[in-house]
């Protein structure tokens, strides 16, 4: 058996756990008992069973420099308890452990082997190429995997016989320069793809596996077997490009703002032909004074500020207002506010006020049009760009902060009873409702992070802007209300 380098435990252990209450003192036990394991990183995933007070139970018995526990306040994912883990290790290398019983850590002398010959940079312990005892269960599962991996080897190159493996070992200082975006289990082809982006020396070796059913606890089901080969496509080395520098959220901050949100927002600006369609939407519509609540990193306001005579840019980021000042530092017609209505909302007898996807970020979104019809001029104008169809409400509207999708009568009665006429009120992006529903509704995908993005911005928003330029849509992604302050209450 390999021995860690100069006798000393060498082994960083991540532990994704989520109501593992049966297994994980148990696998805990186990995995601390190797003499590889310098530390345990258990990152508890919301469970809500008493997962969290058995790791906490065990970290008092064994200490917090041997076992750490890391605490998420809700259910995120496979990928998102690994991305905490891999934060916090300290170790030359690190692993995967499961919390159940599947994988044996009295094996971790059999994928450090080539990590510990300096002959490899990750190491994947293979459930199928072995003559190691494995339980015999699903057939049509285990064929899946065997799809998802020659699917992923056609994708990144390699010759792997099992992607999917939990036993993943690598180099700390290379799993900790990868970033991690899937949440659940398309982390397995995501990182897969990534290392061979990075240059990484691949190894894999033959390990045991005692597999549980469903009735055990095993949580991956068909939808995330589906999410993988969108995952495989997202992230081939072929198609990436310089996509990952183009998309990355650092690009506009460094820590003030929300990846997801800060993502979003980089990927409005990329897709030029639908912020060119929202911006010929709404520019008919300003004139004057305007206030664009929400700015972001200025994609919209690049595209009205020519038919505006003074416009006020309100942002709440500290970093997105710093991106803002700079990309309009010769343009001393714009000013940049940082904050958010309130900051504001003192302004009076402005012609237009402007939120882009923002009055669903109010949680009193009846007050907040009472007080923009309060800074308006007579015959001043609202315009309003919100999602639409509180059915397609999604995991990532609530990560995002979304209090609420709009049908299209809801909004046009809470504009009316604050105050306005409805000049305008239509749906936008017939197809988007679609890809909606399907892609982040019911498969879980996190909207426009995926080739295809470019590919929908190119080919299908062009015609279908024509289309909805002749005719109003019955449905759409989002909706458009275009609402002047009445003068009959004035």
């Amino acid at each position: 058996m390999p021995s860690s380098p100069a006798g000393a435990t060498c082994l960083s252990v991540v532990v994704p756990c989520f109501n593992e209450e049966t297994t994980v003192q148990t696998v805990l036990r186990r995995v601390l008992d190797s003499p590889f394991t310098a530390e345990v990183v258990a990152v508890d995933d919301g469970s809500t069973d008493s997962t969290l007070g058995q790791l906490e139970e065990l970290q008092a018995e064994v200490g917090a420099d041997r076992l750490k526990v890391i605490c998420q306040d809700r259910n995120r994912g496979k990928g998102a308890a690994l991305r905490l883990g891999f934060r916090a290790v300290s170790a030359p290398y690190v692993i995967v452990q499961d919390a159940d019983l599947e994988y044996d850590p009295a094996e971790y002398d059999i994928v450090l082997g080539p990590l510990l010959a300096n002959k490899a940079d990750v190491v994947y312990g293979s459930r199928f190429h072995s003559n190691r005892p494995h339980r015999v269960l699903y057939y049509w599962h285990s064929t899946g995997n065997k799809l998802l991996t020659i699917l992923s080897n056609m994708s990144t190159n390699l010759n792997l016989s099992d992607m999917e493996t939990c036993y993943k070992a690598f180099r700390r200082e290379l799993i900790q320069s990868i970033d991690i975006e899937e949440d659940r289990f398309g982390f397995e082809p995501e990182v897969t793809a990534k290392l061979v982006g990075a240059g990484a020396r691949v190894y894999e070796v033959g390990i045991s596996y005692d597999g549980r059913t469903y009735e055990d606890g095993k949580k991956i089901g068909w939808r995330d077997g589906v999410h993988a080969l969108y995952c495989i496509a997202r992230y081939s080395p072929l198609m990436r490009g310089d996509r990952a520098d183009r998309h990355d959220p650092k690009r506009y901050l460094p820590t003030s703002v929300d990846p997801d949100m800060a993502s979003t927002l980089d990927r409005l600006d990329d897709a030029s032909n639908y912020a060119d369609w929202l911006g010929d939407l709404i520019s008919p519509h300003v004139r004057g004074r305007v206030v664009e609540i929400g700015a972001g990193i200025g994609t919209l306001t690049e595209r009205i500020r020519s038919e505006a005579q003074e416009l006020t840019a309100v942002e709440p980021a500290p970093a997105l207002c710093q991106e803002l000042k700079s990309r309009f530092a010769d343009q001393p017609e714009i000013e940049v506010v940082q904050g958010d209505l309130a900051a504001v909302s003192d302004l009076r007898s402005c012609d237009t006020v402007i939120l882009v996807n923002v009055l669903e970020h109010i949680e009193d979104d009846r007050e907040a049009l009472q007080q923009i019809r309060s800074m308006l001029a007579s015959g001043g104008r609202v315009i309003l760009y919100v999602p639409a169809f509180q059915a397609l409400y999604s995991e990532f509207d609530r990560r995002i902060g979304h209090h609420r999708r709009y049908r299209k009568r809801e909004l046009g009665r809470r504009l009316r009873a604050a105050g306005y006429q409805i000049d305008e009120l239509r749906h936008v992006n017939t197809i988007g409702f679609g890809l909606w529903w399907l892609g982040v509704k019911t498969l879980g995908q996190d909207p426009g992070s995926s080739p295809a993005t470019t590919l929908y911005d190119r080919a299908v928003v062009p015609w279908q802007r024509a289309i909805e330029d002749r005719t109003q849509p019955p449905v759409g992604q989002s909706l458009l209300a275009v609402a002047t302050r009445s003068v009959l209450d004035d």
